[in-house]
């Protein structure tokens, strides 16, 4: 008596575990596949989502504070941010880095960005020019700076370097005269906008409603996590069945009993 009682309590102990793992995958799969069926009527394709948590996630929130440096000539002023390997002319991304900033500087012809062995020249307008190696690269470049009008830098040693006017050669100057570049702090509202310049638009809902539908959104073993509550189903359905044909055939037993004793 009491063994069969243990086995129908431990039958159902773990038909209701796991039903209570399954409910809440259940859940998700069943309200974003009828998202996912109607995409056009609630726009989920139009719609973006700027969640931070989820930005950063999804590897799209950047995780460093940009460096930035003010640029000014006689008719426009500009800033030139370095931020997670992208390289920024205001809000606009120029081009990909693979080295630090150390300092932007407007000539007369160019904007001069140094990194650590290179120079990258832009236009006034926004426009890469190209990238021009110092000539120096056994010591890297410490800061940028200006003197008559041309880009200097400070290597590690330190040695003071002066480009000629067409930011090819360099030659050894002695650390005088020299106005060194200096970062700039940007404001709440330039910050928000070289932030949603790194990030774009966001994250389509449509994408993030998929992730979550097939599970990939939890990362790499978040399909095998929905295949898992797949499978709960399958065995919950045929636990359930298998449940409910024992007690129909019990109750059969029962009736048959009570009827065959009622007519004794």
């Amino acid at each position: 008596m009491t063994n069969r009682k243990h086995k129908r309590f431990t039958a159902f102990l773990w038909h209701r575990r796991v039903g209570l793992f399954a409910l809440v995958l259940v859940v998700i799969l069943a309200v974003t596949g009828i998202l996912l069926n109607h995409t056009e009527r609630f726009k989920l394709d139009e719609t973006y989502v700027n969640n931070s948590w989820l930005l950063s996630w999804y590897g799209i929130e950047p995780e460093n504070k940009p460096v930035s440096y003010l640029v000014k000539n006689a008719t426009s002023r500009h800033i030139i941010s370095a931020w997670n390997e992208k390289l920024f002319f205001d809000d606009i991304a120029i081009t990909n880095l693979e080295q630090d900033m150390h300092g932007a500087i407007g000539v007369e012809q160019f904007i001069v960005v140094a990194l650590d062995n290179e120079i990258i020249l832009l236009s006034y307008e926004g426009e890469f020019i190209e990238r021009v190696s110092t000539s120096v690269s056994f010591s890297n470049i410490q800061r940028l700076g200006i003197k008559y009008q041309r880009p200097v830098i400070e290597t590690s040693e330190p040695l003071y370097y002066m480009a000629d006017e067409h930011i090819l050669d360099w030659d050894v100057i002695v650390n005088e005269g020299i106005e060194w570049t200096e970062r700039y702090s940007l404001n709440d509202d330039e910050h928000e906008k070289l932030l949603v310049a790194y990030r774009g638009n966001g994250l389509k809902l449509e994408r993030v409603i998929l992730d979550l539908h097939s599970g990939r959104i939890f990362g790499n073993f978040g399909v095998y996590l929905m295949d898992a509550a797949a499978i709960a189903l399958l065995w919950l359905s045929l636990s359930g069945l298998w449940v409910w044909s024992k007690r129909r055939s019990k109750m059969k037993k029962k009736k048959h009993y009570q009827t065959h004793h009622r007519h004794q």
